[in-house]
């Protein structure tokens, strides 16, 4: 683990004035594209199968383009629009091992990619800006440039992520020179900045356009591999306030686990909400997660960089004593992870439980520091190992050692919950899978406006293992 101490810092910062709303792309059909190959479909929605390569397949109705590459058909999908400085905004799903990537102009590659857990990530993983090409030059010389993301944030295959763009357009003089280069002043991926004023000299690898010009489409790469897009917005990228404000940056103080998991007590703003016996464990590989101490709820996953303890440590740690975590989160429940349910059908989840009735006993750290939290509620005692075996996601293992009558445990609460193969899960928006062993009699409920994912806990001993996969 290290600490990262940045120096006091004053930075001007402009703020743009009066930013337009943003302009949607309808995917009802495809007439906002220029001669869309055959290769580009609209539905409703596109399902993965993360073991299988390439495997994408749409789900009838509109709302969302996917293309499906064959040897016939693998055209790009090119806007009839023009662009000039943009902000962009899309979500998109990436098939197993495929490569896609979001031309600005037609000529500036924001690179897609299914980078799942690569640690060490380049130019070519996902939020990378691609290379230039030159095949006059020899070797390995003929790429270059490109720049790696600040960090991986990318999911799982068949999970739906988020891209985030602001771009600004080469500028040119009166005669037609170029006197400014193209730039990405930012890029987010799935909600974290992973490029950053990134200059381009000149039109990326495959472009649309080798000349660079003031304007260009948006082109969508078609012929490398399975990808579905949605929710594509843009507007125009206005000029920054022309009297920028002085910002301070105060000593933030990075954690960040480099050789082994790191376990820090603090309190966590989870919503609304102060929740005041948090622990969160970080990781070298970057999967990390928040858990409450007082109720067994696994609170938050991210992946990425770990956290801010700023205001953990800095003059004393006062006045909240919290982290802040810094990579793409994922909220999950501040519910009980256990509860009684007389009428599995019917009975409600609870909130919250009774400060009185937890009775916590700290946890144990096994040889890979990985925490079994230990706890009663109501004389019913539990334990709760949470361990990070690799990059997927984590592998939850729960033990009730006397259950009592309809015991259960809830494993997920969403908007909807979708079964994909036996023992696999989709959970919400795709937001992240879960993988259980059905012989552990997991069922789905409907609970109000939400669905529940419940499993039974009907034995003492027995342990309620799955992972949760992002």
């Amino acid at each position: 683990m290290y600490l990262l101490f940045l120096g006091v810092l004053s930075i001007c910062i402009g703020y743009a004035q009066n930013q337009p709303g943003f302009t949607t792309i309808s995917l009802n059909n495809l007439d906002a594209f220029s001669n869309p190959g055959g290769n580009w479909s609209v539905a409703s929605d596109a399902v993965a199968d993360i073991d299988k390569e390439g495997d994408l397949k749409p789900v009838p109705g509109t709302g969302v383009l996917v293309n499906t590459v064959s040897k016939k058909n693998r055209a790009h999908l090119v806007t009839k629009e023009s662009f000039g400085d943009v902000e962009l905004e899309l979500d998109f799903m990436m098939a197993k091992n495929t490569n896609s990537g979001i031309y600005l102009q037609g000529r500036y590659e924001v690179q897609l990619f299914d980078s799942w857990t690569v640690l060490h990530p380049t130019y070519s993983d996902c939020g990378g800006i691609y290379q230039r090409w030159d095949d006059k030059r020899t070797g390995a010389d003929k790429g270059f440039e490109g720049t790696a993301p600040l960090v991986n944030t990318a999911r799982a295959p068949g999970l739906w992520q988020h891209l985030k763009i602001k771009f600004r357009a080469p500028r040119f003089n009166e005669k037609g020179e170029k006197v400014t280069n193209a730039r990405f002043e930012a890029i987010y991926l799935n909600g974290v900045l992973v490029q950053q004023q990134t200059a381009l000299t000149g039109p990326t690898r495959s472009p649309l356009f080798e000349e660079e010009q003031a304007t260009g489409p948006l082109m969508i790469q078609g012929d490398h591999g399975n990808v579905a897009i949605r929710n594509i917005k843009y507007r125009s990228l206005t000029t920054a306030n022309n009297t920028p404000e002085k910002v301070k940056i105060v000593n933030p103080i990075i954690v960040q686990p480099e050789t082994r998991p790191y376990l820090l007590r603090s309190f966590l703003s989870y919503g609304k909400k102060m929740i005041t016996h948090a622990i969160s464990v970080g990781n070298p590989n970057g999967v990390n997660y928040s858990y409450d101490l007082k109720s067994g709820a696994l609170l938050q996953v991210w992946r990425g960089q770990f956290a801010d303890a700023t205001d953990l440590w800095h003059e004393r740690g006062e006045p909240y004593q919290r982290i802040v975590p810094l990579g793409s989160v994922i909220i999950l429940s501040d519910a009980p992870a256990v509860a009684s349910l007389p009428d599995a059908a019917n009975t409600a989840w609870p909130d919250t439980v009774s400060f009185d009735d937890v009775q916590n006993k700290g946890y144990t750290i096994d040889a890979g520091r990985a925490p079994s939290f230990r706890y009663s509620i109501n004389d019913v005692h539990i334990t709760d190992k949470i361990s990070v075996p690799n990059a997927s996601g984590i592998v939850r293992e729960l033990v009730v050692a006397n259950p009592s009558a309809n015991l259960y445990h809830r494993i997920a609460v969403a908007k909807k919950i979708e079964q994909s193969k036996k023992g696999f899960y989709a959970i919400g928006d795709k937001s992240y899978y879960i993988s259980i062993d059905e012989k552990l009699k997991p069922f789905i409920r409907q609970a109000g406006a939400n669905q529940e994912l419940l499993v039974p806990i009907d034995k003492a001993g027995i342990a309620v293992t799955y992972s949760l996969i992002w």
